[in-house]
């Protein structure tokens, strides 16, 4: 009971610039396609991803990050008559183990886990989820309300949650490759 107590009192007085647990939101861009598309399919780019995140910081720079990450993902069938555009919602939730670097106000980080995707309301889909590897790095801004972590991060899915072989050359399937550039903003 002692040792509780203890490690109670310890939290309640670590100071707001070093606080065990942040919250806020991370979105970015993607730096490469989804969908890799032949003949009459062509990829659909979109060119946002965004969603709330939350931080554990643990001694020694360590620290857990989970995210909840929106984009839409698609490709288009221009041998239908209305164009034939076939969105899909992508859900993805990284959990990741990082390391921070010493330092005052930047601190280089390398981060490394597990993400789950799952996507909805699209035709032709062989799939609706898949997993993956994630690494990636950055620098994170302490400044005195917030923090501000750019980053690059890469994704490796196990498996296409598409993929279309149709007549004449006609192919469409999800990358397994994703590399995005996202922005953290922490409280």
């Amino acid at each position: 009971m002692l040792k509780l107590c203890t490690f109670l009192l310890l939290i309640a007085g670590t100071p707001l610039s070093a606080q065990l647990l942040n919250w806020g939101v991370k979105g970015g861009v993607p730096l490469n396609d989804a969908v890799k598309a032949a003949g009459t399919f062509h990829p659909e780019f979109h060119r946002w991803t965004l969603g709330p995140m939350v931080e554990l910081n643990l001694p020694a720079g360590l620290g857990i990050e989970a995210d909840m990450l929106y984009r839409k993902i698609g490709y288009s069938d221009t041998s239908l008559t209305n164009g034939g555009v076939f969105d899909s919602s992508a859900w993805s939730f990284p959990v990741l183990v990082k390391y921070k670097f010493p330092g005052n106000l930047a601190r280089v980080y390398v981060d490394a886990g597990y993400s789950f995707r799952a996507l909805t309301d699209v035709l032709r889909l062989d799939r609706n989820t898949s997993q993956g590897f994630v690494m990636g790095g950055g620098i994170r801004y302490d400044l005195k309300l917030i923090k501000i972590s750019p980053e690059i991060r890469y994704t490796r899915w196990n498996n296409d949650v598409f993929n279309v072989n149709a007549a004449g050359g006609n192919t469409v399937n999800s990358k397994k490759n994703q590399i995005e550039f996202l922005v953290g903003v922490t409280f």
